[in-house]
């Protein structure tokens, strides 16, 4: 497969075209486009419902570019939801605003994106996957269009997948992955995940800390690298994928969230 060009995130209106740990994917032959709402409230809008205080600190909506502005040294929960904001922050800002208060016209640039997406995929090669809960997590398939399709209906030969820490999430489409994810305050749901044969994402203090845990396994269950690339649905259920803490707020968590 020849070099893939860089796409710019300019080319679409909600979906950012990869980051570094869905780039990996490529050299699997995948290509994930990631929709990034304002988690938590800092919309004025609840995108999470099952947060926990560490996940909401640690979120990965800080991490990186996010993370960054001129005169702060890293962006957090609080400074965002306080009004320091840079602009990837306000974007995410407006168009989770958006979703809301004028949902079907999201949908309709949702579905422009998702086309554009496998449009782009097709000419080099690569097959499309979506994630719609980049840092969100909205039960998409009760979300429906003005035709009463879900975005899953309408793509049903596309692959979908996301990480929740909604436990009673029912009819789930065959496209559509769903990775159960590890809080400080969700043991009982995670043992129940596992013994149901569900996949569990859990983060750890740093890459040698998911390494030790691949040799010795956690609570039982063995602990698979999370971190050779995103693509969750690839993977076995009824395991525990190690990711490592990204960003400051993460690597700094003493909630329990991440695990030592």
């Amino acid at each position: 497969m020849s070099k893939i060009p860089k796409l710019s995130g300019s080319y679409f209106r909600l979906l950012t075209p990869g980051n570094p740990k869905t780039a990996k994917g490529q050299k699997k032959g995948f290509m994930t486009f990631v929709l990034h709402l304002a988690p938590a409230n800092l919309s004025g809008y609840e995108v999470c419902p099952k947060r926990t205080a560490g996940c909401t600190m640690a979120c990965l909506n800080v991490a990186g570019r996010g993370g960054m502005m001129a005169g702060v040294s890293s962006l957090t929960f609080d400074l965002v939801a306080s009004g320091v904001q840079n602009h990837i922050q306000k974007a995410r800002i407006r168009r989770t605003k958006r979703y809301f208060e004028e949902r079907q016209l999201f949908m309709i640039d949702l579905v422009a994106d998702i086309c554009k997406a496998i449009a782009w995929s097709d000419k080099h090669e690569l097959t499309p996957v979506f994630r719609l809960n980049g840092t969100s997590d909205i039960r998409w398939e009760t979300v429906r269009m003005l035709d009463r399709r879900t975005i899953f209906d309408t793509f049903p030969y596309i692959q979908f997948y996301d990480y929740t820490k909604i436990t009673n999430r029912k009819n789930i489409p065959s496209n559509y992955d769903l990775t159960f994810s590890r809080a400080e305050n969700n043991q009982t749901e995670i043992l129940t995940a596992l013994a149901n044969g569900i996949r569990v994402a859990a983060v750890f203090r740093t890459v040698d800390t998911v390494k030790r845990y691949m040799e010795t396994g956690l609570d039982g269950f063995q602990v698979i690298d999370g971190d050779d690339s995103d693509l969750r649905f690839l993977e076995p259920t009824g395991v525990i994928v190690g990711l490592y803490a990204k960003g400051i707020n993460g690597k700094r968590d003493i909630s329990g969230f991440v695990i030592d």
